[in-house]
């Protein structure tokens, strides 16, 4: 007759579910299969995780690899930020963590040292529909780094910041805020100054009705920044 589980020594009784320790900048959040691995025992994080489990039980009869190379997922990643949506967006969208997400959008094109990732996870971002392009269904935050950086150039070149805030539709001191001191700024106002900067970047602001006087306070301002006076 065969043993129970309390019957069983020490040595041979069933080993315990395997707890991951969760990094302390963790971005995995309640209802994400990632949740219940770090030892969560809510409902809806251990649901998902039973979900991702049957998944990969699926795929492996149906003959299917557990893992797959991610540079798919991550053109289309590059594809969803570029309409507007930033990586917390698709982490939500695709039920992944944020962390995950940046990993694949840093995946450099066919390089041979990109690590494979789970089927579910290309899936999971793959599926993802693409959103319209000037009116993004979840912005989101981005960094101002390039944004900063694409103002200091129109600044050089003349352009005040009440005009350029008048073409992007914002504050003109928003305009000063992200140049110089914000860290963050939506990802929609992000793209709108990119393109804004390929469109005025090659045009002299004067022809377009900035006065000279004006323009060259601008450059000379710009040009004390850059030398830190």
């Amino acid at each position: 007759m065969p043993l129970s589980e309390e019957q069983l020594p020490a040595a041979v009784a069933p080993a315990a579910p395997v707890v991951q320790r969760r990094p302390q900048r963790s971005a995995v959040r309640h209802g994400q299969a990632s949740c219940a691995d770090y030892g969560c025992t809510r409902a809806e994080c251990r649901q998902a995780a039973l979900r991702a489990r049957r998944q990969r039980k699926q795929d492996r009869l149906r003959g299917l690899s557990a893992r797959v190379p991610p540079y798919a997922a991550a053109r289309w990643a590059v594809r969803l930020r570029e309409q507007g949506m930033s990586a917390q967006d698709i982490a939500d969208r695709a039920g992944l963590s944020v962390t995950l997400v940046r990993r694949v959008l840093r995946v450099p094109e066919q390089s041979a040292l990109a690590r494979d990732i789970a089927r579910t996870t290309a899936d999971a971002v793959l599926g993802i529909p693409l959103p319209p392009r000037r009116e993004p269904g979840a912005p989101g935050l981005t960094s101002s780094v390039e944004s900063s950086r694409l103002l200091a150039d129109l600044a050089r070149a003349g352009w005040p910041a009440a005009a350029l805030a008048l073409r992007l539709g914002v504050h003109a001191r928003t305009v000063a805020e992200v140049r110089e001191k914000r860290p963050r700024l939506r990802l929609d106002l992000a793209l709108r100054i990119r393109r804004l900067h390929r469109e005025l970047i090659g045009i002299d602001p004067v022809s377009q009705g900035i006065r000279p006087a004006d323009a060259a306070r601008i450059r000379a301002s710009a040009a004390r920044r850059v030398a830190g006076v």
